[in-house]
């Protein structure tokens, strides 16, 4: 009976640990933009978060969406520009003469990579690290930067709380049965 209890936990463990990250019930999806002139002449770090499974303000079907009022904190030359709210527009990979690009007021990347996945009225965004150019920003010479946009996934403390939940009652029932043994 223990063998059966302990190989039901370690599959169910395994099938937590291998799903595939578009599945994420609640998360949240951390955006680190990071955009460097060449030259050093300028530096620029914007931060913001979105739910891992958004409802865009705008979607154009086959074309992109955005995000009319996300708050996005700033650092610019190393200086902190406090939290400003700003415009997020993404194209669709698959109909943009660049395969993505990333929008702003004060930033644009583009570059090679797949950002989401889904619909885009309701997109799911894939983590991972994005480099690209930013034509917004140029250098002294005139030419764009590099830059990069991060997109890190953290799970809510719901989810976590509902795992935890799940491995203290089977510990408990564990308990139970070792006591009347």
């Amino acid at each position: 009976m223990r063998k059966f209890v302990f190989a039901t936990v370690l599959a169910l463990a395994a099938i937590l640990l291998l799903a595939p990250t578009q599945l994420r019930a609640d998360g949240l999806d951390t955006f680190i933009f990071t955009d460097v002139a060449s030259d050093n002449s300028f530096s620029l770090v914007m931060t913001w978060q979105l739910p891992s499974n958004p409802t865009p303000d705008l979607a154009i079907s086959g074309t992109g969406f955005q995000f009319d009022s996300v708050s996005v904190s700033q650092i610019f030359d190393g200086v902190d520009q406090g939290i400003v709210t700003d415009l997020m527009a993404f194209t669709n990979p698959n109909t943009s003469e660049l395969p993505w690009q990333f929008l702003d007021s004060y930033a644009s990347l583009s570059g090679s990579g797949i950002m989401y996945s889904g619909d885009e009225s309701n997109p799911t965004f894939i983590p991972g690290t994005y480099k690209g150019v930013d034509y917004f920003n140029l250098d002294l010479s005139g030419s764009p930067s590099n830059a990069t946009l991060r997109i890190v996934s953290a799970p809510e403390p719901s989810s976590i709380l509902m795992l935890l939940t799940g491995f203290l009652a089977l510990a408990g029932i564990l308990a139970a049965k070792n006591a009347l043994a």
